[in-house]
């Protein structure tokens, strides 16, 4: 098919395009799919997170309760911060923090084509390593023919969701182009808890004799009041509502993607796809009262002493801060594809610089001194993060029914901090020049035991930097810092499956991560809802996951998943700060690891009529208890929890099939269960003689039974 004039037949190479990023069925890997079927059925505004706890091991939360606005996953209890994700195979993890905050594109799933989601270490990826897994997004693809696609939504919680999508069609037998704008937003189900983001989609092809060039741009602009912090359990019996949040604390982001890519088909076996790309992102507010209770001295501010009258205070009043962002992301790679009947070799090079300037103002304050403008600067520093990485992986077949993969990834990255100095207070800290070097191999076999069923065994050897974070647990340096504290994480990852394909799908696997120095959370949250973490020395994550879909009948069919697990660490020391006397460190052994609920269970059923008219679904999910820390303390644990969603639409078609209406409709939570999917540590870090914490568990509700009713319409001229 690469082979053929593109100039007559262009469709037909803009499909092989698309499969390159797409693991094969015959490769070795822990894999499940959503496709745009799917994602229709499913998707209805709530962010990527809620789509993808359809899938084994993936637990979902956000901080307003309604997966609109800042949403949050974890894979096999892994967080968001060490799976790694692309967008048409391009990183999009911030490098610093390896972090990915879907909602500042928030509705780009309305504009994909296909989710894939790797558990375990995976295939070499572009970007930070693939440490728990990864996410591959593939957009929207530009089509020969015109085409719009209007999608207007309301719900619970004064949730809406509008966006307009329109191809271009063919131009000249070489242009193609698509183009989306949307807006979701909502108020939250907990208090001051609104979220408002719009965001656009850009697609422009330019196809050749035997390839094509591809520009695609992307990006979004939140506006969102903050809620991640958690209630104990008392407030949430009462109100599950409640925010801590209550002076108008918020906060703005905006984030603007580029991407140009250039695909060859050189000959019939050699293939070559080139990437560039451009990522550019900014905060201009995160507001943030530091309360004159806390104690902060006007020092702390950069700020002199506030002078009234013959009097002098070195303690600040009410301060309203807020955090600034300003970053810069680009890079390129080349890939190489050799393809055969019998061996499919891929290699590639990657490269990428990442630069972010890190900065407070304040804002407001209940004692300013004079001569202090608006706008004054507290601290500023700069945190750049450089890597570059090569890979070279294949797949020969030895038989016809057996297959042998390999796949070796060398990494090189790099950090470094800079803090300017400021004029009324020295710098807290300095953080020395870091340097990793990484080689991270893996390999596998596929075995076709008869035609639809497939056994695959894969085993690999992964390793990570720790994030900007997890040595500054700030956004600034609080003191003098060195790499050495921190030590990279390392797992060993061996899986096991089964696949049955076909009319019925059946995915059976078993895997056993044994990991070294993961890093961990604590269970505790800094001022910008961080995890506070760090190394434990040998933990685990074993487990057994099954995702399945029969067709029962023609119009009837039964879909779900489990996932298994067992995670733990051998041992740790915590270090607990009593009030009234020296520090005291406790061993822990074999206990269980927080947030990393023990099972996950998903049962469904769905209904479509023969002539695809009418669908229905409705699901229950159920997790189990987590603990919020380490130390599998019953006190300090959220309980476990199920929900039952349901969804119906109706598609009426119109003028002959070539336009169609769709109404959708889903309740989520219908039995209107109270649950917190995620929480953390509240209280004090101490502990008494009798071994009582002064922590406290806080729960990050979930909104109680919602809806959502959704209006589609599609235009097209073929």
């Amino acid at each position: 098919m690469a082979q053929q004039d593109t100039s007559s037949q262009p469709i037909g190479l803009q499909e092989v395009v698309v499969k390159e990023i797409q693991p094969s069925l015959q490769k070795p890997l822990t894999f499940s799919r959503i496709d745009k079927k799917q994602l229709r059925q499913i998707y209805y505004g709530a962010d990527m997170p809620t789509v993808l706890q359809q899938l084994p091991a993936v637990n979902a939360y956000s901080d307003n309760g309604t997966g609109i606005g800042y949403s949050f996953f974890r894979m096999r209890g892994i967080d968001q911060t060490r799976i790694n994700t692309t967008i048409n195979g391009i990183p999009i993890n911030d490098p610093e923090n390896q972090g990915v905050f879907f909602n500042n594109f928030a509705d780009l799933l309305s504009g994909t084509d296909a989710v894939e989601v790797q558990r375990g270490l995976g295939t070499s990826t572009n970007g930070v390593a693939a440490f728990g897994g990864s996410v591959q997004m593939q957009t929207t693809q530009a089509k020969q023919s015109f085409e719009t696609d209007i999608n207007l939504g309301f719900g619970s919680f004064g949730s809406s969701r509008v966006s307009v999508g329109v191809q271009s069609g063919l131009i000249n037998q070489k242009w193609m182009s698509y183009i989306k704008l949307g807006q979701v937003r909502t108020n939250g189900f907990r208090n001051n808890s609104s979220a408002q983001i719009e965001s656009y989609q850009l697609s422009v092809v330019r196809l050749l004799k035997k390839g094509s060039l591809r520009f695609n741009a992307f990006g979004g602009f939140a506006k969102s009041e903050l809620a991640y912090l958690g209630i104990d359990k008392s407030t949430f019996d009462a109100n599950k509502k409640s925010n801590p949040f209550v002076n108008g604390e918020s906060d703005a982001f905006q984030q603007f993607f580029n991407q140009l890519q250039y695909y060859i088909a050189l000959n019939s076996k050699n293939t070559l796809q080139a990437s560039a790309y451009f990522i550019k992102g900014a905060a201009p507010k995160f507001q943030f009262l530091f309360p004159e209770a806390w104690g902060y001295g006007y020092d702390f501010f950069n700020m002199p002493p506030y002078v009234s009258g013959s009097d002098t205070s070195f303690t600040s009043g009410d301060m309203m801060s807020s955090y600034r962002l300003d970053q810069q992301f680009y890079g390129a790679f080349i890939t190489h594809t050799y393809k055969t009947n019998r061996l499919e070799l891929n290699s590639g090079l990657h490269a990428n610089y990442f630069s972010a300037d890190h900065f407070m103002e304040i804002m407001s304050g209940s004692r300013i001194p004079t001569g202090i403008k608006p706008n004054h600067e507290v601290y500023r520093n700069t945190g750049t993060k450089q890597e570059a990485s090569a890979f070279v992986k294949g797949q020969v077949a030895l038989s016809s029914k057996l297959k042998i993969f390999a796949d070796l990834q060398a990494r090189t990255t790099s950090f470094s901090y800079i803090d300017q100095p400021m004029a009324i207070r020295p710098s807290y800290g300095k953080v020395e020049d870091m340097n990793w070097v990484f080689v991270n191999p893996r390999m596998g076999l596929n075995l076709e035991v008869a035609q639809g069923h497939m056994l695959y065994a894969f085993s690999g050897l992964g390793y990570r930097e720790p994030t900007r974070f997890d040595y500054l647990q700030d956004d600034f340096a609080p003191r003098d810092i060195k790499q050495n504290e921190i030590n990279p994480e390392q797992v060993w990852d061996t899986e096991v499956g089964y696949r049955l394909s076909g009319r019925h799908k059946l995915f059976i696997n078993a895997y056993a991560m044994e990991f070294s120095n993961q890093i961990v959370g604590t269970g505790a949250v800094n001022s910008f809802g961080y995890a506070v973490t760090g190394n434990v020395g040998r933990s685990w994550r074993r487990g057994l996951e099954v995702e399945y879909f029969f067709q029962l009948d023609k119009m009837w069919s039964l879909y779900g998943s489990s996932a298994l697990s067992n995670n733990g660490v051998k041992s740790f020391t915590q270090t607990y700060n009593p009030f009234d006397s020296t520090p005291v460190a406790v061993s822990y052994t074999n206990t269980s690891l927080a947030l990393s609920p023990e099972q996950i269970h998903l049962i469904g059923t769905a209904f479509e009529s023969l002539d695809q008219n009418w669908e229905a679904a409705v699901q229950l999910r159920y997790v189990s208890k987590q603990f919020l820390d380490n130390t599998e303390n019953e006190a300090l644990s959220l309980p476990s929890f199920y929900t039952i969603d349901t969804r119906f639409s109706y598609r009426l078609p119109l003028t002959k099939q070539k336009h169609q209406l769709r109404l959708s409709f889903r309740v989520n939570n219908m039995l209107n269960a109270n649950y917190a999917p995620s929480g953390s540590l509240g209280g004090s870090n101490t502990i008494d003689s009798q071994g009582n914490r002064g922590h406290t568990a806080l729960f990050l509700p979930a909104a109680g039974m919602n809806y959502f009713l959704t209006l589609s319409l599609q235009f097209r001229d073929r």
